[in-house]
Order: structure tokens, then C-alpha cells, then sequence
């Protein structure tokens, strides 16, 4: 079993589930796969057989602990992603504002955000929940790039490469460690290559 053997219904219950997440995302984060219930559970405060309750292994933990980020990216993405709609900003605020803010949702714990994306198990709701984070991006994108008359086939193209690619290397750019101002400049190197790439065959703005 790879999910959560059950959602907790009562008060205490869900204080223990919540205490459990939040106790496996630390200790990923300073182990990575090395993590191991019985860790999580001594981080926890609470028994092993409190944590089986909830979570039948640690994958178990990280499908919740990843439907939450991907909960978390969407309704963060979904603000910037509505309102260059409405104003639309210069091609580079927009690529810089989203660069940054999915640097931003996956810099704090980054190594348990490595074990979520290289070991959460692939079931059909955590690909769909990331197909449909993706495609909110592409599709916030084509809209700012393209008027609402022409042909949006080449230029969704354009952006899903685009998004596929920023995914690997906004991930390389987190993970790679160092200092805030070195993830900074890798930032901003990513947010110059990606431009041009977007600019290609778009509508000027």
C-alpha cells in the first residue's frame, strides 16, 4: 500500500496525522530515503503503531506529503498565472515572477522535496495532479502569449517544452545546494534562458 490507510475524522486523530506529516517532512529532509518510521514517529512524539494507524510505510508518507505540495504549488501559481490575464506584464516579469515563485515553493526542505520527486510512488492521482499543475502553467502562458484569434497549436508547444524543462532545472537550481545568493544567480540564469525561448514566435509585447 502506497497512500494513507485512512483520513483521521476525529480532533485528536487529526492532530496526530498532521504531527506525523510534519515530523516526516523534517526527518526526510535531514535523511532522505534513509528516513524510516520508526524515526518519523520518534520525531513525531508518538508510537510506530500510532503512525501504522495512518501511514502503512514511509511511501505512504511521501504520496500525502506530495499531494499537499502539489496542492500548495497550485493555488500559488494560480494568483500570478489570473492576473498577467487581466495586466499583462513585460514577457521578463512574467517568467522572472513565476521562476522565482516555484524556486520559492520547493527551496524550504529541499531534500525531502528530492525524495518526493524522485520516490512518491506514481499512482494515477499523483500523475494527474501533476499533469493539471502543468497544464495550468502552459496554459496561463499560451494565453499571455497569444491573442485570443489566433492558433495557439505551435505556441503551446513552445510552452510545454518550456515548463517540462523549467520543472528539471528549477529543481537542479534548488537542489544544488549553496548559498541563497548562488541559488540566486542560478536563478536569474534560468530566467534568461527561458525568455528568448518563449519570445520566439510570440506576439510582441
Amino acid at each position: 500500500m502506497t497512500r494513507p490507510r485512512k483520513l483521521p475524522s476525529q480532533q485528536r486523530s487529526r492532530f496526530t496525522y498532521e504531527v506525523v506529516l510534519q515530523a516526516a517532512a523534517r526527518v526526510f529532509d535531514a535523511e532522505g530515503m534513509a528516513a524510516t518510521t520508526n524515526r518519523i514517529a520518534e520525531r513525531a512524539g508518538v508510537s510506530v503503531g500510532s503512525l501504522y494507524q495512518y501511514f502503512p510505510n514511509k511511501q505512504a508518507l511521501l504520496h500525502e506529503l506530495t499531494s499537499r505540495h502539489l496542492d500548495h504549488a497550485e493555488k500559488a501559481f494560480a494568483v500570478p498565472l489570473a492576473r498577467i490575464r487581466t495586466t499583462p506584464p513585460e514577457l521578463e516579469a512574467v517568467v522572472a515572477e513565476l521562476v522565482s515563485l516555484a524556486v520559492e515553493e520547493n527551496t524550504p526542505l529541499a531534500t525531502a522535496h528530492r525524495a518526493m520527486r524522485e520516490h512518491t510512488p506514481r499512482s494515477r492521482e499523483i500523475e494527474r495532479r501533476f499533469r493539471r499543475l502543468a497544464d495550468l502553467v502552459v496554459d496561463g502562458l499560451v494565453a499571455y502569449l497569444d491573442p485570443p484569434d489566433r492558433r495557439h497549436d505551435e505556441s503551446r508547444l513552445r510552452a510545454r517544452l518550456v515548463v517540462a524543462g523549467l520543472d528539471n532545472q528549477i529543481h537542479q537550481v534548488v537542489l544544488d545546494g549553496g548559498s541563497p545568493e548562488e541559488r540566486a544567480a542560478r536563478t536569474r540564469l534560468v530566467i534568461e534562458h527561458t525568455v528568448p525561448v518563449l519570445r520566439s514566435g510570440s506576439f510582441p509585447r
